[in-house]
């Protein structure tokens, strides 16, 4: 987590700077102090400062954006007896820094937000802890208050846990289906207006791509919605673009991984050649490429030898495969 001090007396800087010293960061210096904030908003996760509360709360309200990306805001006195967690305490994790720097300095933490005060289970803190992506965020306001009325939300997660789920208002289901809902999960379902569901979408697919030069960007975006809606996969949850060294540089591969803001793999063609997994070939590739496989290859290796969801799919001048990657078990 990137962080950033700030201070406004000799004994905040001194506060700043053994924080610095045990969680890293930055102390920005006091000069220029608002025009700071306004510049460090958007670059660090967290802003840590050392204050009253009532000069944080005027310098950042002009900046308020949206708690899906605002960064964490905490807030300490000079003498370091409270720790107060104000800003995006969950998606952004300010709780979290807040109980580390209260265990840190022997201070007392101070969180306000409803879940924690009550002890149920908080799905925004949840989807961050495992580095989840909240499809629908409208829709947690719904969870959150199923919980603190005390109802039941179902759970379906195709990961496992990592843990027996034991919190008494948490049911596993092997179906989505309840009334309130939360579903991990790379694939799509039906929807049903009448059920509050909060998507949270793993990191979990490697997309394999092939196509042939010059292949327009329009076109090869087409064949990815159209290969994702068929098998129902959430784009959400794409983790990364696989291809050869051939394509590195194919305009089209290119944009649509900054598109959906993921990487762009490259799988050796000695890595391909090597792997003795049946993938289905063609002349055309081995004659283009000198390779058996492109896209279901690319896919498989990029995934580390992942689930096989689909072979090559076909479509003009472009094939798509996707695999799904091993993760961790989910964390509640």
């Amino acid at each position: 987590m990137r962080i950033a001090y700030f201070w406004l007396t000799p004994q905040g800087k001194e506060l700043a700077q053994r924080l610095q010293t045990h969680f890293g960061g930055v102390v920005e210096p006091k000069e220029d102090f608002a025009k700071t904030v306004r510049r460090d908003f958007d670059q660090y996760d967290a802003l840590v400062f050392i204050m009253a509360t009532g000069i944080v709360v005027r310098t950042i309200a002009p900046l308020l954006k949206s708690k899906a990306s605002d960064p964490a805001v905490v807030v300490l006195d000079q003498q370091g007896r409270h720790v107060i967690s104000l800003l995006s305490g969950h998606l952004g994790g300010a709780n979290d820094l807040t109980r580390k720097i209260a265990a840190e300095i022997g201070a007392t933490p101070v969180i306000t937000t409803a879940t924690d005060v009550q002890g149920v289970p908080a799905f925004d803190e949840i989807a961050k802890r495992n580095r989840l992506v909240i499809e629908n965020l409208g829709t947690l306001k719904y969870i959150s208050g199923a919980l603190l009325e005390g109802k039941t939300v179902e759970l379906y997660t195709d990961i496992p846990l990592s843990d027996p789920c034991t919190h008494p208002q948490l049911c596993l289901t092997k179906k989505p289906s309840g009334k309130f809902t939360v579903v991990v999960s790379d694939r799509i379902f039906l929807e049903n207006k009448d059920v509050k569901v909060l998507y949270l979408r793993p990191k979990s697919l490697v997309i394999g791509i092939g196509c042939k030069k010059n292949t327009e960007t329009k076109h090869l975006k087409a064949c990815f919605t159209e290969f994702m809606q068929s098998y129902k996969l959430s784009p959400l949850s794409v983790a990364k673009i696989a291809t050869i060294g051939l394509k590195q540089d194919e305009e089209a591969i290119i944009k649509l991984c900054k598109k959906l803001k993921v990487q762009l793999e490259i799988v050796s063609d000695e890595e391909i050649k090597s792997c003795d997994y049946p993938f289905s070939s063609s002349e055309f590739v081995m004659r283009t490429t000198g390779l058996k496989s492109v896209a279901e290859a690319c896919s498989y290796l990029a995934s580390n030898c992942g689930t096989v969801l689909t072979g090559k799919v076909k479509y003009s001048g472009v094939t798509i495969a996707a695999c799904r990657l091993a993760l961790p078990p989910l964390k509640l």
